[in-house]
C-alpha cells in the first residue's frame, strides 16, 4: 500500500479508538487505551496489514461490488458469434473499480509530492528536535540532590536502569527525560517536607520510566513526522499523550489506594499552576489536560473481572473490525490434493488437475496442430510497443493474465496460477503438474510448425533450465506455462477453436476470432488488476480495435 493508502486505513482505526475513548475513558482500564493506539502506531508505521473477513474494509468491498456500476472502456456492445460449430455468448464483466494507477517515471525523477511530502516531514521533525535539544542543554544544569527521603525511597524503588533524581530551578514541575539513561528532575520550590507528595510524584514518574513511555513519545512523534498531512494522526498524537499520563495516575491510585485520590488531585492542581512550557519529548508529572486527570483520578475504581473482560472483548471487537484489511478474495482451490483423481462437481466445476508427468507426454502429441489455431500478435509493428506493454505487466504482481469465454487466469510473480470462473470476482490458486522440458521441446517441434513466437528463443530457455508447468481443463484445453527468470509463456492446446487473449512475459495474443467486447473485458481485467491505468488500457485498446480492422479483419467478430 501507499503511504496515503496507509494514512487512510489508519485513519478509520484512529476514529473508532477516538470514538471508544469519548464513551469509555472514566470507566475502562487505562491499559485498554495504550494498547489500541499502539496497533494504531503499528498500522501507521509498518507496511503490512492482516486480512479479515470480518473487516469493516470487506463489508465496504462487498457493498461496492453489489452497488457499484464497473467503469468499463467505451466499445460496441456484447455480441454472440458463431465460433466455428459452436455459438458462443460473451459473459457480462463485473469487474472490481479500482483507482487508476500513476503513469510510470523514470528512476532518476522524484515527485513534486515526494517533495512537498519531505518538506513537511522536516518541518515536523525539527518541531520536535529542536525544543527537545534547546531544553537537553537546560536540564544538564541541574544538581544531585540531597534528602533523605528521597535517597530511602529510591533505595527501596531500583530499577534495572540507573535512574538519577537531580534538582532544577529552570522548572516549575517534576518531569522526567531520557530513555536508557533516565533522569528525573524537581523542582527548586517544590515542598520536600511534604513527604505523601513526594512519595505520590516519585512513583509517578518511576512509572514512566518502567514504561519506557519517554520512547513511546519518540514513536508517536515519529507517527506524526511521516503522516503530517494527516489531521486523525494529529488527534492521536495528543490523546495518546494524555492516555500516558492518565495510565500513571491510574497505577498511581491502585498502588496507594483510593483514600488518595484528593491528596493526589491537590498536588496535580498546586503543580498545574506553576507549570511551563516544556519539551514534548518529556514525560512531566502535570503536563496534559488537569481537568480530564484530575476527573479520571476521582474515577478511578477498583478493577473487576466485568470490567477486564469488557475491555478485552471491546479491543478484540475493535481491532479485528477496524485494524485489518479486506479479505483477498484470492483462496486456495479445494479439492486437488490429489492431480489424479476425478473432478468433483461440487469443490471443482469446470477445472480439473492434468494427469502425473508420464501420462503427459504421449498425450501432448494428440494436440491441435492446425495452423489457423495458432496465436497471432495483437501488437503494431512498433518496437516499443511490446516492450512497454510487457514492462507494465512486469512492473504489477504478476507475470502472465489470460482471458477466455470461460475463465480468467492470471501468474503470480511467484509463479503461482490463479483462475476466477466469475468474471474476476473470486480467484483460487491451482496446483499444477511439471512436464519435463526435454519432452516439452521436442513436442514443440512437431505440433508448433508455425508458433507466434521465436522458436530458437523459446528452445533456448528449455534447454537451459526453463521449467514446464501443465494444467488440463475438462473440455480438454490444456494450457502449458513456460517459466524462468526471463518470465512467463503459456503455450495453448485447444481441441477446437476458442476465443482468447493474453499477455505474457514475451507477447500479447489472440488464439481466434474475437469480439471488441472480449477485448474490451481483457483491458478492463487488466486495469482491475492495477497492470495498466484507465488512461493508458482505453488508448491502448482503441489502438488495438484499428490494427485489428485495418490488418486482421476476420479476426474481429460484430453482431
Amino acid at each position: 500500500m501507499s503511504l496515503l493508502q496507509i494514512s487512510i486505513s489508519a485513519s478509520v482505526f484512529i476514529l473508532a479508538v477516538i470514538s471508544l475513548r469519548f464513551l469509555f475513558i472514566h470507566k475502562l482500564p487505562k491499559m485498554t487505551f495504550m494498547f489500541l493506539w499502539g496497533v494504531a502506531l503499528v498500522q501507521l508505521l509498518v507496511p503490512v496489514s492482516v486480512q479479515s473477513q470480518f473487516s469493516i474494509f470487506t463489508a465496504v468491498e462487498h457493498l461496492s461490488r453489489t452497488f457499484t456500476v464497473p467503469k468499463l472502456i467505451p466499445a460496441s456492445e456484447s455480441s454472440t458469434f458463431v465460433n466455428g460449430t459452436t455459438a458462443v455468448i460473451m459473459p457480462p464483466i463485473t469487474e472490481h473499480v479500482t483507482a487508476p494507477i500513476m503513469p510510470l517515471k523514470m528512476a532518476s525523477q522524484i515527485s513534486p509530492i515526494v517533495w512537498v511530502w519531505l518538506v513537511g516531514f522536516t518541518l515536523c521533525a525539527l518541531f520536535f528536535i529542536i525544543p527537545h535539544l534547546r531544553y537537553r542543554k537546560i536540564y544538564k544544569m541541574a544538581v544531585p540532590i540531597r534528602n533523605d527521603f528521597i535517597r530511602k525511597w529510591q533505595h527501596s524503588n531500583l530499577l534495572w536502569r540507573d535512574v538519577q533524581i537531580r534538582q532544577l530551578d529552570h522548572i516549575s514541575t517534576p518531569l522526567t527525560y531520557g530513555i536508557f539513561r533516565p533522569v528525573v528532575l524537581l523542582p527548586k520550590n517544590l515542598d520536600y517536607d511534604d513527604e505523601k507528595q513526594l512519595a505520590l510524584i516519585l512513583t509517578h514518574e518511576f512509572t514512566h520510566i518502567k514504561r519506557f513511555d519517554t520512547l513511546k513519545k519518540w514513536i508517536l512523534a515519529t507517527s506524526a513526522c511521516v503522516h503530517w498531512f494527516n489531521p486523525f494522526v494529529w488527534v492521536m498524537y495528543i490523546l495518546a499523550n494524555r492516555d500516558i499520563e492518565l495510565f500513571c495516575d491510574e497505577t498511581v491510585i491502585r498502588k496507594f489506594g483510593e483514600n488518595t485520590k484528593s491528596t493526589y488531585a491537590r498536588a496535580l492542581v498546586r503543580l498545574e499552576e506553576k507549570k511551563i512550557g516544556l519539551s514534548p519529548m518529556i514525560s512531566s508529572f502535570s503536563k496534559n489536560s488537569t481537568e480530564e486527570r484530575i476527573i479520571s483520578i476521582m474515577k478511578t475504581k477498583k478493577m473487576t473481572i466485568t470490567m477486564m473482560l469488557l475491555a478485552i472483548g471491546l479491543v478484540a471487537s475493535v481491532v479485528i473490525i477496524f485494524a485489518t484489511s479486506a479479505l483477498d478474495k484470492t483462496v486456495d482451490a479445494t479439492g486437488v490434493d490429489n492431480p489424479t483423481a476425478e473432478p468433483s462437481a461440487e469443490e471443482m466445476p469446470a477445472l480439473y488437475q492434468g494427469a502425473i508427468t508420464t501420462d503427459i507426454v504421449p498425450a501432448l502429441s494428440q494436440g491441435a496442430t492446425i495452423t489457423d489455431l495458432m496465436p497471432h500478435d495483437l501488437t503494431f509493428n512498433k518496437k516499443y510497443d511490446v516492450p512497454k506493454l510487457i514492462d507494465s505487466l512486469m512492473d504489477s504482481k504478476y507475470r502472465a493474465v489470460y482471458m477466455d469465454n470461460e475463465i480468467y487466469l492470471r501468474v503470480m510473480m511467484d509463479n503461482t496460477i490463479q483462475i476466477s470462473q466469475d468474471n474476476g470476482a473470486v480467484w483460487k490458486k491451482y496446483d499444477t503438474d511439471e512436464v519435463d522440458a526435454k519432452d516439452f521441446a521436442k513436442w514443440l517441434l512437431i505440433n508448433d510448425p508455425i508458433p507466434g513466437y521465436s522458436m530458437e528463443e523459446v528452445q533456448s530457455r528449455l534447454a537451459n533450465g526453463a521449467e514446464v508447468k501443465h494444467l488440463v481443463f475438462e473440455n480438454v484445453k490444456e494450457m502449458y506455462f513456460i517459466i524462468d527468470r526471463n518470465g512467463v509463456q503459456i503455450e495453448l492446446i485447444q481441441p477446437e477453436k476458442i476465443s482468447s487473449v493474453l499477455i505474457d512475459g514475451q507477447r500479447m495474443m489472440i488464439t481466434s476470432a474475437i469480439s471488441a467486447q472480449m477485448l474490451k473485458s481483457f483491458y478492463d481485467l487488466l486495469v482491475s488488476n492495477n497492470i495498466l491505468s484507465e488512461t493508458h488500457a482505453e488508448q491502448d485498446y482503441s489502438e488495438r480495435m484499428k490494427y485489428l480492422e485495418q490488418n486482421l479483419p476476420n479476426f474481429i467478430v460484430t453482431k
